[in-house]
């Protein structure tokens, strides 16, 4: 079953837009305000790396399906941050089915874009693929046997001699 990873483009424009006006004036009664306009935001923590103490945090911490950034800014503070997942997984199994994508954080469907994901189901045969911890012992050798025997049968091409000798 073909699962996509997408990403909301209207909602990175948002975070991004509202980022930057909380960078630009650093403060609590800025962030509250961010905050509040932009329910996404979880959370948000300023530490003062030249005081080595946290300026301030507004928010709940550790919620679910929520992207986490740090960025160092100006003054020698830090800015961490929790939103709302802008990245969301759908079951597709026609390419019609693509076009009418919604985003589930904003409920627009106009901005939404696939992207390379993160996960893959792995489906092929246990001899296709190198060994894990956790399988068993003689799959671990005979794979090495496997690679051994291909690397002895491969044939030494002018590249691989070159590096031999000086010109």
């Amino acid at each position: 079953m073909p699962v996509f990873e997408y990403e909301c483009d209207a909602c990175i424009d948002e975070y991004n837009s509202d980022i930057s006006s909380l960078v630009e004036k650093i403060n609590k009664s800025n962030a509250s305000k961010i905050m509040k306009k932009n329910p996404k935001f979880y959370y948000i923590e300023v530490y003062d790396d030249k005081k080595d103490r946290l300026a301030f945090a507004l928010g709940e911490k550790g919620k679910r399906n929520v992207r986490k950034f740090r960025y160092k800014v100006k003054n020698n503070k830090s800015l961490y941050l929790e939103l709302k997942n802008f990245r969301f997984s759908e079951l597709i199994y026609n390419k019609e089915e693509e076009k009418n994508l919604v985003c589930p954080s904003c409920s627009k469907g106009d901005k939404v874009r696939r992207v390379y994901s993160t996960f893959k189901a792995i489906f092929d045969d246990k001899n296709k693929r190198a060994p894990h911890p956790g399988d068993e012992l003689q799959y671990h050798l005979d794979y090495k046997k496997m690679k051994d025997e291909e690397m002895a049968s491969s044939w030494v091409g002018y590249d691989h001699l070159n590096q031999y000798f000086n010109d």
